[in-house]
């Protein structure tokens, strides 16, 4: 009895130990707020300025020591996350995490980032110098002094990874992996191609495969001819997706109010940006002043020029525009050299490059990737193509048939003279395609899309694996940026984007993966609901939980109840029939509908794709923007089901069955009583930190889960993945909301879902997700006087 009480003693004092070291620990490891460092290369005094939010207000004698001191302070904050950034972008992830993420590291070095960032940082080093050279050189310099002589992060402890300094390269690898939207032509293309094959032209013909004629399109100005609708254009991708420790954008919301249309007679600008839910935030803050330049901007993790962000005079803001930028080609192999293919009558060599993966605790992997004349060689790596062809298949993607000059482009946004020079700016942009939307003190909006739109034969449907041996299927050429879609200054004084279909222009309507209607149709109804706007009226529109289409979809569902169907089925029903689409924490209806539909869909989809294809379908647009047409369709050969004999279902039967399935789980899950089936039970958020999946990390790393309002396509779009388990954890959401009043250029608003800092050790790793989680908004400061004297922490940086 002794011994075992002197164990346990000594276990309570060995854990007590632990614990007390971890707490000192980490209060060792905060990041510095105050006090003085001295930087090498620094030319003058900067002092630093931190709010209550922890964010930096950096002044400085010139632009090269305000990027120098950001590279620095973006460093002690988010070293970790610039470090997995450049490890995604050059496939080195394995090095620190192991073999669960080989495959990762495989599909990024076939794509070949690496070499497109040698490239890039060749022609950094060796073209003509310019202003923006120097900043970045500035900002790598920050980081780098930082490396060497600042805290090591305790990821880096915990996982072993070896500080080394970031170059150039760096910074094109970066960006290049946060281009990385084309992740829906890997989802979509394989599994489109592979439903073709396999069931034939009927099926696919009840699935919206392009623009879906009658649904909302986003006006160019001046207005343009409209064209005919053309179609637009994996399990392995989706493998790969689930693996990656951070994750690329994917949605986004933005609407920008003229004098006309604003309360306060002045430009309204809002932008939330939809990106998978991760810690550390997507967005480090920071406020960069010096003579000539007064800078407030949204920084991405080891790049030094903010793709969002504004000064006194403008503003502008992103979402992803969803353009079909990727095209994949069937090669047809030389049978006399498996290293070459024909293409055009001509046999073309094949490059060859050797890879060397190295991998944490095994052995090294060796990879060959290959390369030909439409680009990588993808089904070396992508496996989803053994099912639909032999032969090699390759990916073109427009980023490569590019030089990188988005390090350019976005210090040239931020220093725009007027909006013809944006304008300017942005028409330099290849890729990623982007909704570019501008408001400023002059009292002029502007939409922009940011591309060079793929210019295809006639009537090729890029959706499915093109022919690439006849060069009959081979890309034309680009469109020149007359032909991107816009609007400057329109009649109704707005413009807004929420990645739905742009106009057509000159009469060519440009195809993509655009989401649906329902964010836009729902958007442009609450902008008319008013003849003017406030600040507070842009809050309640970025806030809306409302999604009419899922209403319609819910009242078509309601319909098929069976008549012999039971009291808690026919009660559900009723709420599901009398439903606006509201998503609010307490309302029941959503907890029903998404349980529901994902009955009908497995009922309706799964014994044709069978089940690997239909969880990769649900994750594809095509199965949003094609929901309402398949079930309005009733003689759709969907509803048939293959594994009954007489395969003569109707829609009705099919969304019958599923109801008693539906809510017999969500009985079991949550009670008889439907009343108490709020979705505040069914719909919360935790971010997820990399290490926090292994227990006890999450104790250190982890934020807490939090219920929330929203849906799929509200506009406040809290997404998740449609599952059968009844509970559904967001996975995508806005990762920041900001309006900006033209009334007061020097005031805006703003919020993460997390925190500033990536440092747990931090007072601002996680102060802002109460506040996120209940809708709420922080200031955005760029006026001295108040920032001078809200400041709860001063670093001042001096010449070493």
């Amino acid at each position: 009895m002794k011994l075992l009480l002197r164990i346990c003693i000594g276990l309570f004092l060995l854990l007590f130990a632990a614990g007390l070291f971890v707490f000192f620990y980490l209060r060792w490891n905060r990041p510095q707020y105050d006090g003085e460092l001295h930087l090498q290369g620094l030319q003058q005094t900067v002092t630093t300025r931190f709010d209550a939010n922890g964010i930096p207000h950096i002044y400085g004698a010139n632009e090269h020591d305000v990027f120098l001191a950001l590279g620095y302070l973006h460093a002690q904050d988010r070293l970790f996350q610039m470090e997995l950034l450049r490890r995604v972008g050059s496939g080195r992830l394995a090095e620190i995490f192991g073999a669960q993420v080989i495959e990762v590291d495989r599909f990024f070095r076939m794509l070949g980032f690496a070499q497109h960032a040698d490239s890039a940082a060749q022609a950094f080093r060796n073209g003509p110098e310019a202003a923006w050279k120097q900043a970045a050189r500035a900002y790598l310099q920050g980081i780098n002094q930082y490396i060497e002589h600042g805290k090591t992060p305790l990821e880096f402890r915990l996982a072993g990874i070896p500080k080394a300094p970031f170059t150039e390269r760096d910074l094109f690898l970066i960006v290049g992996y946060m281009t990385f939207n084309f992740e829906m032509g890997f989802r979509t293309d394989p599994l489109m191609s592979r439903l073709q094959q396999q069931l034939g032209e009927p099926y696919l013909r009840d699935l919206s495969l392009g623009y879906l004629p009658g649904t909302l399109r986003n006006p160019t100005h001046p207005d343009t001819a409209l064209a005919a609708a053309t179609p637009t254009t994996g399990a392995t991708f989706a493998s790969i997706r689930e693996a990656m420790p951070v994750l690329p954008w994917t949605g986004s919301n933005a609407f920008v109010l003229a004098p006309g249309r604003s309360a306060s007679g002045k430009v309204l600008f809002e932008n939330d940006t939809h990106i998978q839910h991760q810690q550390p935030a997507v967005w480090y803050e920071a406020h960069l002043e010096c003579p000539g330049f007064r800078f407030y901007g949204n920084f991405l993790a080891g790049f030094p020029f903010a793709p969002i962000g504004r000064t006194p005079a403008y503003a502008w803001g992103l979402t992803i525009l969803e353009n079909d930028d990727l095209d994949f080609f069937r090669e047809r192999p030389d049978p006399t050299d498996s290293n070459k293919v024909i293409t055009a009558g001509q046999s073309v060599p094949l490059q060859l490059r050797e890879e060397i993966i190295k991998v944490k605790d095994s052995a090294d992997v060796r990879l060959v990737c290959r390369s030909g004349p439409h680009g990588p060689i993808c089904s070396d790596v992508m496996k989803d193509f053994a099912s639909l062809t032999k032969d090699p298949v390759a990916v073109s993607w427009t980023f490569f048939k590019f030089p990188n000059n988005l390090p350019e482009v976005t210090y040239e946004l931020a220093h725009a003279a007027n909006r013809n020079a944006f304008r300017d700016a942005v028409s330099k942009i290849a890729a990623p395609g982007l909704n570019v939307l501008y408001g400023d003190s002059a009292g002029h909006i502007a939409w922009y899309t940011a591309t060079r739109f793929v210019q295809r034969a006639p009537g090729r449907s890029a959706v499915f694996l093109l022919d690439g041996e006849t060069g009959e299927d081979d890309w034309l050429g680009f469109y020149d940026f007359s032909y991107n879609p816009r609007s400057e200054d329109p009649e109704q004084g707005y413009v807004f984007s929420c990645n739905h279909q742009p106009d057509s222009v000159k009469g060519v309507l440009h195809p993509g993966y655009y989401l649906p209607e329902d964010r836009a149709s729902r958007m442009q109804q609450l902008l008319e609901a008013k003849a003017k706007h406030s600040p507070e009226d842009a809050k309640a529109i970025v806030l809306d939980v409302t999604n009419p289409k899922a209403a319609r979809v819910a009242q078509l569902l309601a319909a098929c109840v069976p008549d012999t169907a039971s009291a808690s089925v026919k009660a559900a029903a009723r709420r599901l029939q009398a439903w606006t689409g509201k998503h609010s924490l307490q309302d029941v209806e959503p907890v029903i509908y998404y349980r529901l539909l994902y009955e009908v869909l497995h009922n309706t989809l799964a014994d044709e794709m069978g089940e690997k294809d239909f969880e990769a379908f649900l994750s594809t647009h095509i199965e949003k923007n094609s929901l309402l047409t398949l079930l309005n369709n009733d003689s759709s050969r969907w509803w048939d089901d293959r594994n009954t004999a007489d395969r003569s279902e109707s829609r009705k039967e099919i969304i019958g069955k599923a109801w008693p399935v539906a809510i017999a789980q969500l009985t079991d899950l949550y009670g008889d009583d439907q009343d108490n089936w709020h979705w505040l039970r069914a719909h919360t958020i935790e971010i997820g930190h990399p290490l926090a999946k292994q227990p006890p990390l999450h104790l250190v790393f982890g934020i807490g889960s939090y219920p929330i309002p929203g849906g799929m396509e509200t506009i406040n779009n809290q997404s998740f993945t449609l599952t059968g388990k009844g509970s559904y954890s967001v996975n995508l959401g806005p990762a920041l909301r900001r309006i900006v009043d033209f009334a007061q250029p020097e005031l805006g608003e703003s919020i993460n879902p997390s925190g500033q800092s990536g440092n747990p050790s931090s007072a601002y790793y996680q102060d802002q997700a109460d506040r996120y989680a209940s809708g709420k908004f922080r200031e955005e400061l760029l006026d001295r006087k108040r920032i001078e004297a809200e400041t709860k922490h001063t670093l001042i940086f001096q010449p070493k």
